[in-house]
């Protein structure tokens, strides 16, 4: 009894002293923690986040061959960075070292990262750079020789608004790799974090291993840092359609009644001041601007999808004469029968119909008119020789010719064509393969 006494008191006191002893911690540095720079950049994975590069130098220099930290904790234990506010006292965002290479002691790199919406609850703006601060300093809750050891750092470097993140982004990293391959700290002989490749310089195996951790996501915000990288491809929401729209308005010069809703066709507009002019066209219309009375500089001058700009030099005040036209399949198929031997235009007119469609129904009989006599041949030859079954069949290749041959001569509509061409084709593959694979 008396010994499991005494037992119980020792386990007693040494819980105690373990309970009451301080956490050991790291000695101070050799020198103050070092900011050797600090970046910030945005617009990094969404439009308007934040993204702010520590460059940092962590000074301990222990008896050669023992490697750093001198006691347990590593550089991700005991230091971190912390971005300030304006204020320079509120703390908006801390962050450890990525241990690497030395425990993370010497030198290395940092990374605060805010949302586009943490951007603007905490309203951080480059109009404030000179105000922010960096903290570079001791775990507080480590125990230390005296107060924690502590840098106060500025922002060195704010992207400039408008320029390319992926592009300098990619340059920063890049050219702090090769700094990084340069310290003897890293190793001898050094780390090979870059290497030359036919696209430039790029990460190694090794740079892409220490940065992608020190800045994750890097390959989505600087993928020309990689040899191999990833991106959000955005498709494109391509608009296919063409309307005709057409408007002239003033830049340096005036031209009267402008803005001018410019009509299908010729236009004559008149030029009171010189100067410059833009016409802005709609997606599928299509013109050009001539002399008339007055000039136009490039006399004539294409007019294409978008904005043009248009000059009247000295003396060229006066009439121009702006032609536009919508132009796509269905216009450019017109335009080759309008005046041709195939224009029914007139016939049209008369039964009181539009072009396309008395042209149509004219094609689409004298195709069922071939096709008949396609049939009647092809039977009277299967008759011969004793066949029978294969007429149908050629005669709905021969409609299907028929379409395309009347949309090529602008006699079907592209559009009607095309979709009987498509639904006479699935026709034709159902008899051909699907029923006839199922006799």
């Amino acid at each position: 009894m008396t010994k499991r006494i005494v037992r119980s008191v020792i386990f007693g006191l040494v819980v105690v002293l373990v309970a009451v002893s301080p956490v050991l911690a790291i000695p101070d540095p050799a020198t103050p923690p070092q900011i050797n720079a600090v970046y910030v950049y945005n617009d990094l994975l969404e439009t308007g986040d934040t993204g702010i590069l520590i460059d940092y130098f962590l000074d301990y220099d222990p008896a050669p061959g023992i490697p750093p930290p001198p006691d347990n904790e590593t550089a991700g234990e005991s230091f971190l960075a912390i971005f300030i506010d304006t204020d320079g006292v509120t703390q908006l965002r801390a962050v450890a070292p990525y241990v690497y290479i030395q425990s993370g002691y010497e030198r290395g790199l940092m990374w605060i990262y805010f949302s586009a919406d943490d951007t603007t609850t905490y309203s951080i703006t480059s109009a404030n750079s000179a105000l922010y601060r960096i903290w570079l300093m001791g775990n507080p809750t480590l125990t230390w020789a005296g107060a924690p050891p502590k840098t106060v750092g500025t922002i060195d470097y704010w992207q400039p608004a408008g320029t390319s993140t992926p592009f300098l982004v990619a340059l920063r990293v890049l050219a702090l790799a090769d700094s990084l391959e340069l310290e003897t700290s890293w190793g001898t002989p050094a780390l090979d974090l870059i290497q030359a490749t036919a696209l430039g310089n790029k990460l190694t195996a090794t740079g892409e291993e220490y940065f992608v951790n020190v800045i994750p996501q890097l390959r989505m915000i600087a993928p020309l840092a990689f040899s191999s990288s990833e991106e959000n491809v955005v498709p494109e929401d391509i608009d296919y359609n063409t309307e005709f729209g057409a408007i002239m308005t003033d830049g340096t010069g005036t031209v009267t009644g402008s803005p001018i809703d410019l009509v299908e066709g010729v236009n004559s507009v008149d030029v009171t001041v010189i100067g410059t002019f833009t016409i802005e066209l709609l997606k599928g219309t299509i013109g050009t601007v001539e002399d008339d009375t007055g000039a136009v500089t490039g006399s004539p001058v294409d007019l294409v999808f978008g904005t043009n700009t248009i000059i009247v030099p000295a003396g060229g005040t006066g009439l121009l004469t702006v032609t536009v036209n919508l132009n796509n399949a269905v216009t450019e198929a017109e335009s080759g029968v309008v005046g041709g031997i195939f224009d029914l235009t007139a016939v049209a007119a008369y039964f009181g119909m539009s072009r396309w469609m008395m042209s149509g129904m004219v094609w689409l009989a004298i195709s069922i008119i071939l096709c008949a006599g396609v049939y009647k041949i092809d039977s009277d030859r299967e008759s011969s020789y004793g066949g029978s079954g294969g007429s149908a069949k050629v005669v709905m290749l021969a409609f299907d010719v028929m379409l395309l041959l009347g949309m090529f001569l602008g006699m079907i509509h592209p559009i009607i064509g095309v979709l009987l061409f498509l639904g006479f084709s699935a026709l034709i593959g159902y008899v051909f393969f699907f029923r006839q694979a199922n006799v």
